[in-house]
């Protein structure tokens, strides 16, 4: 199998890398390139390419690294287990492909004591990216959960981009509070904050100077968006289901009960411009 797979449909085309983190990589509109991605870091560190990395089973950092499960501390690497994790392809067309990975015994024992099978499926149609997360809990008790997508939108000139989003909430990671939230952000200055609860489940990233446009709709288990600047040549505007160390504080956690199946996922909307 080859490194990395690619779909298309018309004049997009998207980029899957299977064995680094089953991540998009590249996501291309009529030649231009909508995310920063570079090749030569994916092996050692796939997060800090670039792409759009998938975090699961939480998003971000958690305190101290660790959370309680059942009277036992667990520890859970930032961003989560499956950044660096080789999914298997179950299926692909033209247009779409479906990866999947699951637990292994001893990230059970030292991480996340869950078995589960996630799930990634990728379609490109017409002018957009659909990404969906199909969650299955194969244990026996109910499996805390929130994931999340951590695109980094190609941004060569950071002053000249347009961005608004429609979420109601900032919150103030260091004391827990919501304070109103900001909707038009100047990407040019340094952010790495939270937003929550939308009055509108959708984003959007003007973006001349690169030649796109992207707007993200987001469906109803994502309730946080995570803006950051500080990555060279690239902001990130990232869809959570979750806050940071949602697992502690008890907010915005989903649970998938014994057996079944939950599903998460967004739509990316592109045009060159």
């Amino acid at each position: 199998m080859a490194r990395f797979l690619e779909i298309r449909d018309g004049g997009l085309t998207a980029q899957i890398a299977p064995y680094n983190g089953g991540m998009v990589t590249r996501l291309t509109v009529g030649g231009a390139d909508v995310l920063h991605f570079d090749a030569d870091k994916a092996e050692l560190a796939p997060v800090s390419s670039g792409g759009a990395p998938v975090m699961f089973p939480f998003c971000g950092k958690i305190k101290d690294d660790a959370y309680m499960i059942d009277g036992r501390e667990y520890y859970m690497p930032m961003l989560g287990l499956v950044k660096n994790a080789a999914f298997a392809v179950k299926g692909a067309t033209e247009n779409s492909v479906t990866l999947w990975c699951d637990n292994s015994a001893s990230q059970k024992a030292a991480h996340y004591p869950f078995d589960f099978l996630l799930e990634l499926e990728y379609t490109v149609a017409g002018d957009s990216l659909f990404a969906t997360a199909r969650v299955t809990n194969k244990s026996e008790r109910p499996m805390p959960h929130y994931m999340g997508w951590h695109p980094y939108f190609k941004a060569t000139d950071k002053a000249a981009l347009k961005f608004e989003h429609h979420m109601t909430k900032h919150y103030d990671c260091a004391n827990g509070r919501d304070n109103p939230a900001i909707t038009k952000l100047d990407l040019s200055k340094p952010w790495d904050d939270v937003f929550h609860t939308p009055a509108r489940k959708e984003f959007t990233l003007y973006n001349k100077p690169d030649g796109y446009r992207a707007r993200c709709v987001l469906d109803d288990a994502h309730n946080v968006i995570v803006v950051y600047t500080g990555a060279e040549g690239a902001v990130c505007l990232e869809a959570w289901c979750g806050l940071p160390d949602s697992v502690n504080i008890g907010r915005f956690v989903k649970y998938a009960l014994p057996g079944e199946t939950e599903r998460y996922s967004l739509r990316l909307e592109v045009e060159k411009i």
